[in-house]
């Protein structure tokens, strides 16, 4: 027996029954108060991933917390189950394999949000309608976490790209999913290219919601980087693409299985394949081995952004990509930790460090060219990095330029990073890199890694000083490769390819031809 959809009629008749509420997201909570007045009947509350954070956002104070092993303490005679979540069929079906609790003798029901409403109406709408030759692009996390570029970027963007240079569009309809529409307006000079609204999905205007339905429901593909949610709601033989933005060290924030919330996700080796199925709860034949779209950048060089973004002439490069340990407000729940140094990053702390950086960088002809996260909280990032040859590039300003790190990566001749997972791309140049690990034992007890002795999948130098750190400098102005045969060690365990051909072995994977 499925669970029931709390509607109007249906409320009424649990409306004197105290509520357990199973769900994973906060936003339903609060969207569920709102609908019914049953903020005062909520009296358990099932821990997920916001576990008793909930409570805060509901009037009553006696509500008990539990988890799936405490359900047998519930009278469920004046108790019902309201499931408030995106994906409540799989809330569903953890309580059927409770050993708990006997599903047959409990009422379940389900609330569904504004969002799920609509879908549900559409399914209906477009049932009927066979799918068209349409693919649907969406990148970077979820609405209500919207940062600036992030929706037009990253492997689904470098895919897009090559189809449109391979004249995909004159056979599919490519359709982008972003925040603002109008800011590609550069991209109308194709046929068969459409970019929409993401909050098209709640709009009052019909015809806009219209719209953004008949895209999604009758499109055969549909790519994205990170957040899935959107197409949560598939009509059989959709294939939906979790393409992911890296190939990393740092393991996933708040497991949830993934098998039957995409068909399929690509990675760059065998390694990864395991890698993922492991951490994203997928079967292995739903793990593509292609590699990245993106890394197809890595082997173009666009000097002509360099002068775009105000770098100096150098004689070499080293790019430095750390990984962020605390965010901005958007993204709270990702903070790891705050670092201790004035400066927000591991090893060059404060301005004393950074001046004899600067000078060692001066006397090598080289520039540093350190590039933020996007979700670093860029307050925390002071000027005392800025000199002579050491610049600073934020997410923002590559967004209002509308430049991909990979394509500037190309033009790399050594990178510094610790945990970020543009450190995997990057490994398939074969060029030398280093790894800044002071708070590595901090990292590993914080967020963790997926692997179990990270320090021997690290393909370069290591860095726990400034003395470190200096000595790296001075191997890359001398052309020292140090660590050349650690390096090519790993990536041959972590890149199954290395050319640029990433774009074609998806399409090809996915039998999507001209």
């Amino acid at each position: 027996m499925k669970p029931v959809k709390l509607t109007k009629e249906t409320y009424r008749r649990i409306s004197d029954q105290k509520i357990c509420i199973v769900c994973s997201n906060l936003s339903y909570i609060e969207e569920f108060c709102g609908a019914y007045p049953v903020s005062k009947q909520i009296t358990y509350i099932i821990e997920n991933t916001f576990g008793k954070d909930i409570k805060c956002s509901i009037d009553s104070m006696d509500i008990c917390v539990l988890r799936f092993d405490g359900l047998a303490q519930i009278d469920w005679n004046s108790t019902v189950i309201v499931l408030a979540d995106d994906y409540y069929m799989e809330l569903y079906q953890e309580l059927a394999d409770s050993t708990e609790l006997h599903l047959e003798s409990v009422r379940v029901y389900y609330f569904a949000n504004t969002v799920m409403e609509y879908e549900e109406r559409y399914l209906t709408k477009f049932a009927d309608r066979p799918l068209e030759n349409q693919i649907v692009f969406r990148s970077g996390p979820h609405a209500s976490s919207y940062v600036k570029g992030m929706d037009f970027a990253d492997n689904a963007r470098a895919l897009f790209e090559y189809m449109l240079k391979n004249g995909y569009c004159r056979k599919y309809r490519l359709v982008w999913i972003v925040k603002n529409p109008e800011e590609y307006q550069a991209y109308h000079r194709f046929d068969n290219v459409e970019f929409v609204a993401f909050d098209d999905a709640v709009s009052d205007d019909p015809v806009k919601r219209d719209q953004y339905y008949e895209i999604l429901f009758l499109a055969k593909y549909i790519f994205f980087t990170d957040a899935y949610g959107f197409a949560k709601s598939c009509r059989k033989g959709q294939i939906r693409v979790q393409l992911w933005h890296g190939c990393g060290f740092k393991t996933r924030v708040n497991f949830s299985r993934c098998e039957r919330r995409y068909e399929y996700n690509i990675v760059i080796s065998e390694k990864y394949k395991e890698i993922h199925a492991r951490i994203y709860g997928l079967r292995e034949d739903q793990v593509l081995v292609t590699g990245y779209p993106k890394e197809d950048w890595l082997f173009e060089r666009h000097r002509e952004y360099f002068k775009e973004l105000g770098i100096p002439e150098a004689g070499k490069y080293i790019f430095w990509l750390p990984t962020f340990r605390s965010t901005d407000e958007r993204f709270t729940e990702l903070n790891q930790y705050q670092l201790e140094g004035s400066t927000g990053l591991p090893i060059v702390e404060n301005l004393e460090q950074a001046m004899v950086l600067n000078r060692l960088l001066a006397e090598q002809n080289i520039v540093l060219i350190v590039k933020l996260h996007p979700f670093q909280d860029e307050k925390a990032i002071t000027d005392q990095l800025k000199a002579s040859h050491i610049v600073t590039i934020s997410n923002q300003e590559l967004a209002r330029k509308d430049i991909q790190i990979n394509q500037l990566l190309g033009m790399a001749d050594a990178m510094i990073s610790d945990y970020s997972s543009a450190a995997i791309d990057y490994l398939i140049l074969d060029r030398p890199m280093a790894f800044t690990l002071t708070d590595v034992e901090e990292y590993q007890s914080s967020r963790g890694f997926v692997f179990d002795k990270i320090e021997e999948w690290l393909p370069g130098a290591r860095i726990y000083d400034m003395k470190n750190f200096l000595e790296f400098v001075t191997e890359v102005g001398n052309g020292v490769d140090s660590t050349q045969e650690l390096r090519n060690r790993i990536r041959k365990a972590l890149h199954a390819f290395g050319d640029g051909n990433g774009c074609k072995r998806v399409l090809e994977a996915l039998n999507i031809e001209l």
